[in-house]
């Protein structure tokens, strides 16, 4: 299983690149449209699933790129197959897309599970930099200028009519993707992040521990909390483990709590939101937990990081 692009929003700039004919460009897109507006003036067209837009001062490419080369994007991208990709778009677009920037990256695999990908989601808890979406089939992370995403790929094929490759058929497909959609190239400390970067090593691994970082950063629910009476000599111990209990297992119902605490301005001092955050932390990191499912998919995300680092 490996790592792979999926959507990359790109964009050939004509200051500092050659200017292609709009036939070399466009005569393989279907669906070419040309559009007069008061302040703008733009042709548009599909090559293949990738969106092409032609301006006064740049084109701009955006799609999935593994959709682009396999017909679907449920197979994987490897460093190699990403580098012919990107030369068959050049091709079909008659310019070197290699020198266009590149302002998106979402960056995911697709993991066999025991279970639905549905199953999974309740056991992964907050993220200290992103705000924790559930769906009704799918679970987001969300921050300013990235996301992180958990769906059913399976499930998302099938909703958008696309072909599911045979070995994946009666599988159930948990998918897991990092988006970089803002601020790409400062972020991931780059002058300038240029398509021609996509298939090189120290991109690549990058963004892989950063996806992997961004997992590992996830709080993981307990399926069941042990509680040990080993150092219980008192009521009071036997409140404080208790009180432990409750946070480990409850902390989606924990996080509201605190953001309400805050709403309502019940401490008259401003360090008690953060000492008693900093205390909860701390306790959600002590994990005296059994939970096989998130054994199983932390067991598989660190297999798929450590076969690529």
């Amino acid at each position: 299983m490996s790592i792979m692009y999926d959507t990359i929003n790109m964009y050939y700039q004509f200051y500092n690149n050659p200017i292609p004919s709009i036939e070399g460009l466009f005569k393989n897109c279907t669906n070419v449209s040309h559009t007069e507006r008061e302040n703008s003036n733009y042709m548009q067209g599909d090559l293949k699933n990738m969106r092409i837009t032609l301006n006064e001062g740049s084109i701009s490419v955006k799609g999935s790129l593994c959709k682009y080369h396999f017909g679907n994007n449920c197979e994987t991208l490897n460093q190699s197959s990403t580098k012919e990709a990107l030369d068959n778009i050049s091709s079909d677009l008659s310019l070197d897309i290699n020198n266009a920037m590149v302002s998106r990256i979402d960056f995911s695999t697709n993991i066999i599970t025991k279970y639905k990908p549905t199953i999974y989601y309740p056991y992964l808890g907050n993220h200290s930099r992103f705000t924790r979406h559930p769906q009704e089939s799918s679970l987001y992370y969300n921050q300013r200028s990235k996301k992180l995403l958990f769906y059913d790929k399976i499930e998302e094929a099938k909703n958008k009519k696309m072909v599911i490759p045979n070995k994946y058929k009666g599988q159930n497909l948990f998918r897991y993707e990092l988006v970089l959609k803002k601020d790409v190239a400062r972020f991931l400390k780059y002058n300038s992040l240029l398509v021609q970067d996509l298939s090189t090593d120290l991109l690549f691994k990058k963004l892989m521990h950063l996806w992997y970082a961004y997992y590992k950063s996830i709080d993981k629910i307990s399926k069941t909390i042990k509680i040990m009476p080993d150092n219980i000599k008192t009521p009071k111990d036997v409140k404080d483990v208790l009180y432990n209990a409750f946070i480990r297992s409850n902390p989606i119902e924990v996080s509201k709590l605190m953001n309400e605490l805050k709403a309502r301005d019940v401490f008259e001092h401003k360090e008690y939101y953060s000492r008693l955050k900093s205390s909860i932390r701390k306790i959600q990191k002590d994990e005296i937990v059994e939970n096989d499912l998130m054994d199983e998919l932390n067991k598989k995300v660190e297999e798929i990081y450590l076969e690529l680092i």
